[in-house]
Formats: C-alpha cells, structure tokens, sequence
C-alpha cells in the first residue's frame, strides 16, 4: 500500500504595521514642522508691563531765549566811552551814566586815577548807610532773592561813587577837554550788550534763533571807542521777562490748558513758578513763553538760558516709547451694544442677508478703548458701510467714521491685540500710562516690544 503523501499549504503573509509606530511618525513630523517655523520665524521681542513713574527724568531740560523789555540808546557823538555804571546795575532817571572822551586824554587819565584813588567820601558812607538801613528794615525771609539784589547793589554803588570821585577831579583840571558826561535817559538795568534781539517778539522767532552758529554779540567796553549814531547802552525798563523754549506736539497738548509751571534754572539752581502760555513762532513751529516777574537782575547778561521744567511725579504702567503704535478705530455709540448671556462680553447686532431676507447676527469684537459715549473698536473686526441695529429697535448705524489712537499690541493670548493706552508721562525711553482703564492694560500683560514689526490679530511666537 502506497504511503500517503503530505500535503502542505502555504498561507500569503501579511507584514503587520505597529500602531505606534505611525503615532511616533506623526509626532516627529509635527515636531520638525514646528522646529522648522520656529528657526525660520523672525523673534518678536515682547516686553512686560511693569509699574513706574516720571521721577527719574521729571525735569526735562530746555535751552531758552530770555526776552525783556530792552530800550537801546545810541551815542550823540563819537569817541572813547568811559562808563560809571557796572553792568547789570540798576539805574534811575538821570544817573550819569558814561562819558565821551574824543580824543581819549581824558580816558587815560580816568583808568590812571581810579587805579589809585580809591577813598571815599564822608559823603559816599552816607549814603552806603542808608541803603543799608533801608534793606535792613524791610528785609523778609520770604524773598531771600533780595538778599542777591542787595549784594549786587552795594557792590555797584561803590564802584560808581569811587569812579565819580575820580571824574569830579578830572573835570575840574580838564575843563577845556573835549569830553562829555552823559545821563540815564530812563530807569533800568543797564547793559553795555547788543546782540539784535532786543527787539524780537515771542511770535518772531524760529528754531534758528536758537543756534549758537547763527548768534552774535557785540559787548562794549570802558575805553572802546564809539561811532556817533552806534548803541552805546540798553536799559531793561520792565521787571516783567519771559523765557521762549522750543515745544514738541505732545509738550503743546501737555501744557495748552496749563496756566502755570515750576522751573529750575540751571546756571544755580535757582527754582521759582512763572506763568506760561503757548505761540506759534514765525516758522509754524510751536513754542512755551514762561513768564517771569522776578530775577531779571540776576540773568539780565544772559540771552540763553537752560532752564528745567519741573512736573509733578506720575505714576502708571512703564512702557518702552517704541512699543507705541497709531491705529485708525471704528467709533461707534454705545447705544447699539448688546450684552452676551452672561453680560461678560459686548456685542453688536449686525444687519446681514439670509435667505434674500434682511435679518441679523450679534458679532463680538474686541474692544479697544471707550469712553462716556462710545466704543472703539479695530477697523479688522467690521467692514465700512456694515450696518448695525439697535436693540428693540428700528434704528440703525452705518459703521464709517474712525479715529486714531494710541496704543500697544497686547500678545496675552499668543496673537496680537490693539490695547489703547492713556499717556500721563514720559522719560527718555518709556513713557507711563494710565492703570486700570477697563480695556487697557495691567500689570504683568505681555506686549510687543517694537510695534512697527507686527500688523494686528498677528500670531507670535514668544
């Protein structure tokens, strides 16, 4: 009997795929994806929002141009000027005030006698004694400036009744000199400095007044000699000075309403409160006229004058002047807003086509900023002509006019947002803002460091 043969079958086999290992495929791809965007993706810095003030950098600084109330008087004659008044002194009508020497004998013999005679009369200790007297008795040590005013005063009144003495002899063994003495014309602060200002209305000037390169001045002194018809001494005849500063857009609405500010002069130190009011200058640019009606004595030589305006501390939120950006809002009025379900959120109804019938959708967009009366919100969220609906109500609103803000772009939730913001301060680099607007920011929100980098609603990888 045959032996039975084996039959054998041979079953196809199927190569089975590990569901891992696919999980572990997709995820190497979306990580390299993600590696990938990552390198390749330019960085947007951001910046923290901390709190801070305007201290540090309050008083900011100007150079201004001190306009005064200035008489120029012309010399009758030429020769060589001898003056009897110091500079900076104050004078009254009639004071002799210089001589003319034509031929400068006279001069010469001056500086020779002064240099030597220098006693004074029972007379002129006198009269020292009774500007004493008078100072004494009605000092107050609320006005600690007159104190200066006194110094310079004495100081002055010395050096002319010595000069004097030296004229009234001169005069009496030169009489047939050609030599003249001439008085005050008026009451004053007496200069012997002619720059071209003296003149010049706050209204006048421009931004190249206030270049050293472009001014000039011309100082006049004992023994120069002087043509006939050429300034020969100024007089400031008012008390009353002002101080012109250049200003900035933001300066202007800053201090537009403002009636009075705080300065510090920086030549001593000197503090004070002076008027203030804002003029267009001849070039359009816009300038700060601080008035003053005390210490033009004391800065009287000065035509440049760097001063501090000192503002009160403000306090905010600190945020870096480039992270600002100017964005064009839709203003639309409270009225038409309607409260989610929870009352969290605001929305708009507005009119849309279904079905070719008018009907309409609330949508919910982001709110930028508000005030009494209406919402602001970015011109992505809605399209100009869109139509919004009044609740319980046939009214509607065309959505159209806008107006532009300042704000940051807040990237809180990974893309960017357009925050408006309030600006209270500034320093050199930051300026401080509001805390605590309902739509604005708080402490610890992240916003983008260099606004021109980004557009809003722009995702950003921190």
């Amino acid at each position: 009997m045959a032996k039975k043969q084996k039959r054998v079958i041979r079953y196809k086999s199927y190569t089975r795929i590990n569901p891992g290992i696919i999980i572990f495929g997709i995820i190497f791809i979306y990580i390299a994806i993600s590696l990938f965007k990552y390198i390749t993706t330019d960085r947007i810095n951001y910046y923290e929002v901390v709190e801070g003030t305007s201290s540090d950098e309050t008083y900011k600084s100007y150079k201004g141009i001190a306009l005064r109330k200035e008489s120029v008087v012309n010399a009758d004659s030429s020769g060589y000027v001898d003056y009897y008044v110091r500079e900076g002194a104050r004078i009254s009508l009639n004071t002799t005030l210089y001589s003319m020497d034509a031929d400068g004998t006279i001069n010469k013999l001056l500086s020779e006698m002064s240099e030597k005679d220098t006693t004074l009369t029972d007379d002129d200790i006198t009269k020292l004694k009774d500007k004493i007297y008078t100072f004494t008795n009605n000092y107050d040590d609320m006005d600690f400036n007159e104190v200066y005013n006194f110094k310079n005063n004495v100081q002055g009144t010395v050096a002319d009744l010595i000069n004097m003495n030296a004229l009234d002899s001169l005069i009496k063994n030169n009489s047939d000199s050609q030599f003249s003495i001439n008085k005050a014309r008026n009451t004053g602060i007496v200069l012997y400095r002619f720059d071209g200002y003296e003149n010049k209305k706050a209204k006048e000037l421009t931004m190249d007044d206030f270049r050293a390169k472009n001014y000039s001045s011309q100082l006049v002194n004992s023994g120069d000699y002087v043509e006939a018809n050429e300034p020969i001494y100024k007089s400031i005849t008012d008390d009353e000075w002002s101080i012109v500063v250049p200003f900035t857009k933001n300066e202007v609405k800053k201090y537009k309403d403002a009636v009075g500010v705080k300065i510090k002069f920086n030549k001593d130190n000197i503090t004070t409160t002076a008027n203030i009011k804002i003029v267009k200058g001849a070039d359009g640019n816009n300038y700060g006229v601080i008035t003053l009606a005390k210490y033009v004595v004391r800065y009287a030589t000065d035509r440049f004058v760097n001063i501090q305006i000192i503002d009160n501390i403000t306090t905010g939120l600190k945020i870096p002047k480039i992270s600002i950006a100017s964005k064009n809002l839709y203003i639309i009025p409270k009225d038409y807003a309607t409260k989610s379900n929870d009352d969290t959120d605001i929305g708009f109804r507005k009119q849309v086509v279904k079905d070719g019938k008018i009907d309409s959708d609330v949508t919910y967009p982001t709110i930028s900023y508000s005030d009494d009366d209406n919402y602001y919100v970015s011109t992505d969220e809605f399209e100009k002509g869109d139509v919004l609906i009044k609740d319980d109500s046939v009214e509607t609103y065309t959505i159209g006019a806008e107006q532009t803000r300042q704000g940051v772009y807040n990237i809180n939730n990974g893309y960017t947002v357009f925050v408006q913001v309030t600006i209270l301060g500034e320093t050199d680099e930051y300026y401080i803002v509001e805390s605590g607007e309902k739509y604005g920011l708080s402490v610890y929100d992240h916003i983008v460091l260099d606004s021109s980098k980004v557009k809003e609603n722009q995702i950003i990888f921190q």
